[in-house]
């Protein structure tokens, strides 16, 4: 099967439409004077000539007027894509240039169907303005059995809705030449129609048979590099665009991650090649020498990105607030956060700072150490935060009184309001 699918795939994309238009001149000649015999004749047809020559000349006027002048079923259409498709005026001209129809009949039977599936007026206010020929579809015979087959997959509502007015161009392809092996392909991979879901999810465009193409190959290498086909499997349905690199550039990367001693037997392999595939060299360099500023050496570069690879997968300008709050704010030691480089995974003002203010609070009670591990509050997850830092502590610190139904965000502001009290 696995062969079958990518020779279907390939004869897919070597299919080309050629459409010539052929011109068609004209040509004049000279006429000899007539004869004289003939001249009364010519004479008593002058009027209609004259007739002739005025009616040729209004004909010309009309048709540079079109030219210069809104044609009345461009405006039919550009009123219709700003009423009914939700189309600024200015996106609704631009669209309509690209659109021929003089009833509304199947552009709303397109519509209609697309609100059946679970699109809002955004989405189809996206979808039209990306891929206006949707419009000229026919619902029953190109875009049902699209939707059918997806919602077979299990994507429904909206989800549906945001895979297709993300990437429209799927329902330009062939259902049964291109997505479905494509489909099927990757599910051989992963094994279930979910998980397949989930890729799609993450990228859309991971459908296109080129893509699909690219997947294969770079696997491939990893197999013969001796990676576990549940690694792979793991790799492909959490960081699906990494697949996606063309074939060279995925072998240098899978290269250097060989020279930086990764095993390939260990998960941390494809997170190695996660972290590199995310970022250009030069970007890798620059974001270096942020850690560097910080009293780093390429020693303690190499042991936080061996730790969490993800870790120079962060902004130049993440690495700086978070080295900033954690060594200035909180007092960590800048080498020790090399040893907890996990942290700069994590959502500056969702998670690092909100929880911080609450250690920060119970330091300055003197209920826990100062130098606490960064790990062991930071990277675990909300109930055991809650049940450690929180519910523990309720009786010596008012202020953490009834956390078990606020988010994070919101132990900000009923922290903030502690702290400060205990400053003034």
């Amino acid at each position: 099967m696995y062969r079958y699918l990518w020779f279907q795939l390939g004869v897919n994309l070597k299919r080309t439409t050629a459409i010539t238009i052929n011109g068609e001149s004209s040509s004049t000649s000279s006429l000899a004077p007539p004869p004289a015999k003939y001249f009364s004749r010519i004479q008593n047809q002058n009027s209609r000539v004259v007739t002739s020559t005025f009616s040729s000349f209004s004909t010309t006027t009309s048709d540079k007027t079109k030219l210069t002048s809104p044609d009345s079923d461009s405006e039919f259409i550009v009123s219709y894509l700003i009423n009914s498709c939700g189309l600024s005026q200015g996106k609704a001209i631009t669209v309509s240039k690209k659109l021929k129809f003089k009833t509304t009949s199947n552009p709303d039977s397109v519509l209609t169907l697309l609100r059946a599936h679970g699109f809002t007026e955004s989405h189809i206010t996206k979808l039209v303005t990306k891929f206006p020929f949707i419009l000229s579809f026919k619902p029953d015979k190109t875009l049902k059995p699209r939707f059918d087959f997806f919602k077979s997959k299990g994507f429904y509502g909206i989800d549906l809705a945001n895979f297709i007015s993300n990437d429209p161009t799927i329902l330009r392809r062939s259902l049964n030449r291109s997505v479905i092996p494509s489909f099927g392909i990757l599910k051989s991979i992963v094994k279930s129609d979910e998980c397949v879901v989930k890729i799609i999810k993450r990228n859309c465009w991971i459908l296109g048979p080129n893509e699909v193409k690219k997947v294969i190959v770079n696997l491939e290498l990893l197999r013969n590099e001796g990676v576990p086909e549940t690694n792979i499997r793991t790799g492909l349905s959490s960081q699906p665009r990494v697949y996606t690199q063309s074939a060279n550039r995925f072998k240098e990367i899978v290269e250097r991650v060989k020279e930086m001693r990764f095993h390939h037997l260990q998960t941390i392999f494809l997170k190695a090649i996660h972290g590199l595939t995310s970022m250009t060299e030069a970007n890798w360099r620059k974001k270096m020498d942020v850690y560097k500023r910080w009293g780093w050496s390429e020693d303690h570069i190499r042991t936080a990105f061996r730790k969490h690879p993800h870790c120079m997968a962060a902004s130049e300008k993440k690495i700086m607030a978070v080295m900033n709050f954690l060594v200035n704010e909180m007092g960590y030691n800048t080498l020790s956060i090399s040893e907890a480089s996990k942290v700069f995974c994590y959502s500056f003002k969702g998670r690092i700072n909100p929880r911080c203010s609450v250690v920060k609070i119970l330091v300055s009670k003197g209920l826990i150490q100062k130098d606490f591990c960064i790990n062991s509050f930071i990277t675990i997850v909300d109930k055991s935060f809650l049940e450690k830092f929180v519910t523990k502590y309720e009786q010596e610190v008012p202020g953490l009184m009834k956390v078990d139904s606020l988010t994070e965000m919101e132990f900000v502001h009923s922290f903030r309001g502690v702290r400060y009290s205990q400053t003034n």
